[in-house]
């Protein structure tokens, strides 16, 4: 039989269950040895494909992609170096665990090892940060083999989907020819078809029904759902419990009834309440003051984890409970429990109104710069998505934000914390939410992934970026780093970059803007279009006036304790 024909069977068999196992989106960025598969995927008209020719931003393109609609994403390269560029968005995506499929395009064994161009070793490329690794075989159209290619993209690709999600990588050997032929003068194969047919754990939660009726605290980590968060925020009215969570858990306030620790990076600087007992759900927000008071704490601990990882930093957790947020609410609900009273609950509101006050106080008194663009940026915002970057830009908000705004869905990539591919994984949420999305960015970041740029442009994504530009790694500022002496301080953690960002604005077609009051952004953002407001700041001064805040909140609770 033609090569080509054979090739066109085995692959039109293995896109058919990547389909079955729910995959409709692919990121292909070109090469040559991924030809067979990058053509019939272009060719389907149940997938969508998109392209990036950098595949470091095409894997949190596609990570960005996933994270909106918690389907499965494809990402196809060919051979070579192009499949180690995939490597910290799959770190990212096992962390956060995303649902990437990677399909890496190989060589044949014969040009394996033997100095052949283009060629290295692709099995196992990522060890351990993927949940599977799958080595097919070269592509023939005997029955028994393009049912094996069928069964093998639909149970790797589902493996993806089992919780707990996260990446997996099949490995595709091609011989030349590359080109397929036309599906069109191909008689189709008969398949059956697969469905996965699964059902919701159910969770018991019975045994622990005595530490539900004392007072408690309840921590929210990693990225939520606005159906999560809400879900989140009637178990704190259930058990009438405060409710504690970084900016990219989504939790806002329903009602007065809802005791939210906003400033829980200032609440903790201090001694608070006692719990009973913790219930935390997911990883750790990114509150150090928190993750500092837990190590401290004794009473019993319950971790939610949907997809049971053991994911607890602080071995701290005393029970581990495996089910989704919807989950353990069913289960909850199940126990009929008697909340308390509210008591409990209003000695932490003390805590909060008095966290809110100071930062309120402090920001009215600041000159424009960072921390005032941070503390007000969300509820500037309408019906969109907000990114929040890593290092000072999700911690500026965290401090300093108030009441989070309810029609602003928050996305951020805080598996590995890199500041790697953020552009390109808001190209990804922008396209698949199909809402604008604002990104608050600081200089190093934005500038570690201008490619991502290109996607924006590309796809006429309506992308404002926020720039926080104190032109190097502010973040160190903040960190045990900053006592060095100057100049090694800024050799090696400052890293001023001197980058005029205006120019770079023009390179990717979005509109520059540098204002110099809080007005002027207003005016700015909520805007159609690829925009670049660039805010500039000195590194030391976010630092200077975060820690009079800290010292002022320390003093007001000292003074009211006396009292």
């Amino acid at each position: 039989m033609d090569t080509q024909v054979n090739l066109a069977k085995y692959l039109s068999a293995f896109i058919q269950g990547l389909k079955e196992a729910g995959v409709s989106q692919a990121v292909i960025s070109p090469g040559s040895r991924s030809t067979p598969l990058a053509i019939m995927l272009h060719r389907d008209p149940e997938i969508t494909t998109y392209l990036d020719v950098d595949e470091r931003s095409a894997a949190f393109f596609g990570l960005g992609l996933t994270k909106v609609n918690h389907q499965p994403v494809a990402l196809v390269c060919t051979s070579g170096s192009a499949a180690a560029n995939y490597y910290p968005a799959i770190c990212e995506a096992e962390a956060t665990n995303q649902s990437l499929i990677i399909l890496t395009t190989d060589r044949p064994a014969e040009l394996q090892g033997v100095g052949a161009p283009q060629a290295m070793d692709q099995v196992n490329l990522y060890a351990s940060h993927v949940k599977r690794m799958v080595q097919l075989a070269l592509p023939e159209a005997s029955t028994s083999m393009v049912e094996y290619a069928h069964w093998q993209a639909f149970a790797t690709a589902t493996d993806a989907l089992t919780i707990p999600k996260g990446p997996v990588q099949i490995n595709l050997p091609f011989r030349e020819p590359l080109l397929p032929a036309n599906l069109a003068s191909v008689d189709s194969q008969v398949l059956r078809p697969i469905q996965n047919l699964t059902t919701q754990r159910q969770v018991d939660l019975t045994p622990l029904k005595e530490l539900f009726t004392q007072p408690g605290l309840i921590i929210v980590g990693e990225e939520r759902s606005k159906e999560e968060a809400q879900l989140l925020v009637q178990l704190a009215q259930k058990l009438n419990w405060p409710l504690l969570g970084d900016p990219l858990t989504n939790l806002i306030d329903h009602d007065q009834s809802t005791v939210y620790l906003r400033q829980a990076g200032l609440i903790f600087q201090a001694t608070v309440p006692t719990p009973r007992v913790i219930l935390r759900f997911g990883r750790l927000p990114v509150t150090k003051p928190v993750i500092q008071w837990l190590t401290r704490q004794t009473c019993p601990t319950v971790l939610v984890e949907d997809g049971l990882q053991m994911k607890d930093q602080l071995h701290r957790a005393n029970y581990l409970v495996n089910g989704s947020v919807a989950n353990f609410m069913t289960a909850i609900n199940k126990l009929n429990l008697a909340p308390l009273d509210d008591t409990w609950k209003l000695k932490w509101q003390a805590y909060q109104d008095l966290a809110e006050a100071v930062v309120q106080e402090h920001i009215t008194q600041l000159p424009f710069g960072h921390s005032v663009v941070a503390a007000s940026l969300s509820d500037q915002l309408k019906q969109q998505n907000l990114f929040l970057a890593n290092s000072n830009s999700i911690r500026l908000v965290d401090r300093l934000a108030g009441s989070h705004n309810q029609s602003v869905q928050v996305y951020g990539n805080r598996g590995v914390n890199g500041i790697d591919g953020l552009n390109s994984t808001v190209a990804g949420i922008t396209l698949a939410s199909q809402r604008a999305t604002t990104l608050l960015i600081g200089d190093l970041a934005f500038f570690h992934d201008m490619n991502g740029l290109a996607m924006i442009k590309r796809y006429h994504l309506p992308v404002t970026v926020i720039l926080l530009n104190n032109n190097g790694g502010g973040i160190f500022a903040f960190l045990s780093q900053s006592q060095l002496p100057k100049d090694e301080y800024l050799a090696l953690f400052g890293t001023p970059q001197d980058l005029n960002f205006k120019k770079v604005a023009e390179l990717y077609d979005f509109k520059y803007h540098r204002p110099q009051s809080q007005a002027e952004i207003a005016q700015l953002l909520n805007r159609p279009g690829q925009h670049l407001i660039e805010i500039l700041d000195d590194q030391q001064a976010p630092v200077d006036a975060w820690q009079e805040m800290v010292q002022d909140y320390q003093e007001r609770v000292a003074q009211t304790n006396e009292n």
